[in-house]
C-alpha cells in the first residue's frame, strides 16, 4: 500500500468510527487533516484492540449529504507527499513502566458482580491476555513508525504524520497505557485516580494531535496544559453520558468516595440507569460532576487563542460539542437511561458555522 492508499484507508476509517471528532476534523486544512486521520485510525485501533466488544454508534455518524462532503471527496484523491524530516528512533515506554492508577480496582480471581462461573473466569482471563497481547503488537508497530520503518498500511501513513509534523510517539504510548489499564479497570476509589485514567485515554490524545494543529511547531507548555485540561473534560462528558452502557459492562468511572460522601450507591446509579426513580442525592452528585466537567472544558478552551488560526477550529468545534452533550445531559434531569447525543445535521451546522465564522 503506498503513502496515498494508507491515507485513505484511515479517512475511511475515521469517516465511518469517529463520531464527534469528525466533525471537528473537517474543519481543518487538508494536509493536517489527514495527519490527524491517521492518529485517529492507530488510537482507533488500540481501542478495538482494548474491547472487542465496545458498541459503536453508527447513527452518530455525519453521513449525510451536507457541508463535510465535499471535504469527504477530497481527502478520497489525497497524493502521497515526501516526508520532510528523518524520524529518530526512540524508546517507548512499557506498560510495566507506567503503574495502575492508585485507587483503580482491577478484577480479581475470585470477584465478580456478575458471579462467573470458574470456566466463564477462565475464558475472560484468557480474552484480557489476548488483548494484552494485541496492545504489545501495537507497541512494536507504533515503535516501527517512529523509526520511520513502518509496517504495510495506514501505519505508512502514521509514520508520515510523526515525521512530517514533528508527533511525540510517547504521546501515542501513553493511550496504549490507557487502553491496557482499561482491561481490568472496574471501579475508581477517588478524582485523583481518575484524573490519571482520562489523561492516559484522552488527553495523551490530544497531546499527540498538537503538533498538527500547531503546524509542525513543537507546541508550548501553556498549549499543553490547555491540552490536558480539554481532554480531560472531554472524557469527564463522555463518562457521564455512558454511566448505563458502563454499568452492563460492570464498570463505574464515577469516583467511589464522592458518591459515598454524597450518599449514593451502586443500586441508586443502577435504578437511574434502568429508567427508575433518580432521587435528590443522585442527582446533586451529577451536578458536582458535570460542574467538574465544564470547569475543564472551559479551561481547555484557553487552548484555541494559542494555535495558529488554521489550527483553531477543531477544538474549539469539539469543545462545542461536549458542552452541548453536557448541557443535554442536565436539561434531560440526570435521566442515565438515555444516552445523550447531538443529531447529524446539529453537527453539521456547527461545521458550517465554524467554517463560515472567524477562526
Amino acid at each position: 500500500m503506498d503513502l496515498a492508499a494508507a491515507y485513505r484507508a484511515c479517512a475511511r476509517l475515521t469517516r465511518r468510527e469517529a463520531r464527534n471528532f469528525y466533525v471537528a476534523f473537517l474543519s481543518l486544512p487538508r494536509r493536517q487533516r489527514l495527519a490527524v486521520y491517521a492518529l485517529y485510525a492507530f488510537c482507533r485501533s488500540a481501542d478495538d484492540a482494548a474491547d472487542s466488544c465496545e458498541p459503536t454508534d453508527s447513527h452518530e455518524s455525519l453521513t449525510e449529504k451536507s457541508a463535510g462532503s465535499a471535504l469527504l471527496k477530497e481527502d478520497d484523491a489525497v497524493d502521497s507527499a515526501t516526508p520532510r524530516n528523518g524520524a529518530e528512533s526512540i524508546a517507548l515506554g512499557r506498560p510495566s513502566e507506567t503503574a495502575q492508577p492508585k485507587g483503580a480496582r482491577e478484577i480479581g480471581p475470585h470477584e465478580s458482580l456478575t458471579e462467573k462461573s470458574a470456566g466463564s473466569a477462565l475464558r475472560e482471563s484468557g480474552s484480557i491476555e489476548a488483548r494484552r497481547v494485541a496492545l504489545a503488537r501495537l507497541r512494536a508497530r507504533l515503535t516501527k513508525a517512529a523509526a520511520g520503518d513502518p509496517e504495510d498500511g495506514p501505519d505508512r501513513a502514521l509514520a508520515d504524520a510523526i515525521e512530517r509534523f514533528g508527533v511525540d510517539p510517547n504521546d501515542l504510548a501513553e493511550v496504549l497505557d490507557g487502553m491496557e489499564i482499561d482491561l481490568t479497570l472496574r471501579r475508581i476509589d477517588d478524582f485523583e485516580t481518575l484524573r490519571a485514567y482520562c489523561y492516559r485515554v484522552a488527553s495523551a490524545v490530544g497531546l499527540a494531535t498538537l503538533p498538527i494543529l500547531n503546524g509542525g511547531i513543537p507546541p508550548t507548555d501553556a498549549m499543553r496544559d490547555a491540552a490536558v485540561d480539554l481532554g480531560l473534560g472531554m472524557q469527564l462528558v463522555n463518562i457521564l453520558r455512558d454511566v448505563a452502557e458502563d454499568l452492563q459492562r460492570d464498570r463505574i468511572y464515577l469516583p467511589l468516595d464522592e458518591m459515598a460522601e454524597a450518599g449514593v450507591g451502586e443500586s441508586d446509579l443502577r435504578r437511574a440507569a434502568t429508567g427508575g426513580e433518580i432521587g435528590d442525592a443522585l442527582v446533586r452528585f451529577l451536578e458536582g460532576q458535570t460542574d467538574r466537567a465544564a470547569a475543564y472544558l472551559e479551561r481547555g478552551c484557553r487552548l484555541v487563542p494559542l494555535l495558529p488560526r488554521r489550527g483553531r477550529r477543531c477544538p474549539r468545534l469539539l469543545a462545542e460539542i461536549y458542552g452541548r452533550i453536557l448541557d443535554r445531559i442536565c436539561e434531560g434531569g440526570f435521566d442515565l437511561s438515555t444516552r445523550v447525543g447531538l443529531p447529524a445535521r446539529e453537527k453539521a451546522g456547527l461545521l458550517v458555522s465554524s467554517l463560515w465564522g472567524r477562526p
